[in-house]
């Protein structure tokens, strides 16, 4: 009996990892992610050194802060520093969003129907399995999508509430 209830927990941990790796490795494949290249492909090793040149190359010039010259020639301090990429990044951190809220919604609808799988199921193994992977992809549905506060809070909420009381039922029940 001891065997039987390692064994199902080992292959409960295999079964785990196994299915975690499969939802991240489809979501990979059927969904492209955005690529930084195609957002902020600067072809330029200039720094510039004022504002007008920073904006001429699609910068944002931050006015604050003081950055030592590049010549060291001219000890002199620049007031000020160009950000080459934050108008692209902008954009690149835009569709990053996007994309995470996407994936949070298909690891955390993954999670809820194992989490409830594995509440129903009658088999250790599956049960296990079930709990274990469908937590853990509900975990990563947070971190993945963790900017968007309040769309995590309210599906977290709506997760919790639906998997306690179904929870509680299940266990009252045997």
């Amino acid at each position: 009996m001891a065997n039987k209830l390692a064994l199902s927990i080992i292959v409960s941990i295999i079964l785990t990892v196994i299915i975690i790796a499969l939802v991240n490795v489809g979501i990979a494949v059927f969904m492209d992610a955005p690529q930084w290249e195609n957002y902020c492909n600067i072809q330029t090793q200039e720094i510039p050194t004022n504002q007008s040149r920073c904006e001429a190359l699609n910068g944002t010039w931050n006015a604050e802060g003081k950055t030592a010259p590049r010549n060291p020639a001219e000890p002199e301090y620049i007031e000020g520093y160009c950000n080459l990429i934050y108008p692209c990044q902008q954009d690149y951190d835009k569709a990053m969003k996007n994309y995470n809220q996407i994936r949070f919604y298909i690891v955390a609808i993954i999670g809820f129907i194992l989490l409830l799988t594995g509440l129903f199921a009658t088999e250790n193994i599956i049960q296990l399995t079930g709990l274990a992977t469908g937590g853990i992809l509900v975990g990563e549905g947070v971190v993945l999508n963790f900017k968007n506060e309040i769309v995590v809070f309210a599906t977290l909420l709506a997760i919790l509430i639906i998997f306690g009381i179904v929870a509680w039922r299940v266990i009252r029940r045997r």
